[in-house]
């Protein structure tokens, strides 16, 4: 069953499954129209061998940040002693944390991009709104203006 809370700003829902025949833990984090997904198989001679972890669907996080997370579960499965429901809930707050405080683009009304997976950085210096890069992109492009959609201060980097 989902896990976690919705909406905008903080954390996603947390879907895991678990495929006893399969031994495996299939966890999905959704968050607006976009979602993250991880796997983790059991050997047949666990405990005695790792826990494996597939990376699978990601969005809004870099790689290098992707490869830390999946580094920080292995450690947690294989010195210590942590479960595969701990090693999805470090997961979970790790991308929470991602998360925590960013507001939806006011072009778009979305916090992860639809076309390119990116959260909104690009900040305005009189009003602090944030845009993804390519709204903002495509704003100044159809209104042939480059100032801010919401303060229509003029902008600059």
């Amino acid at each position: 069953p989902p896990a976690g809370g919705g909406g905008g700003g903080g954390g996603g829902d947390l879907e895991v499954t678990a495929v006893m025949g399969g031994r495996e833990v299939r966890a999905r984090y959704s968050k607006d129209e976009g979602s993250l997904e991880l796997v983790l198989h059991a050997p047949a001679s666990y405990p005695f061998k790792a826990v494996t972890i597939d990376a699978g669907k990601r969005v809004a996080v870099s790689e290098q940040r992707w490869r830390k997370w999946l580094l920080a579960m292995h450690a947690l499965l294989t010195h210590h002693q942590g479960t595969m429901l701990d090693a999805v809930l470090l997961w979970k707050g790790n991308i929470d944390a991602v998360f925590e405080g960013v507001e939806e683009c006011p072009i778009c009304y979305s916090v992860i991009h639809l076309a390119n997976s990116s959260l909104p950085k690009l900040q305005c210096h009189t009003c602090s709104n944030k845009f993804h890069s390519s709204c903002l992109y495509k704003w100044f492009q159809t209104s042939s203006k480059s100032q801010c959609p919401i303060c229509q201060s003029p902008w600059y980097t």
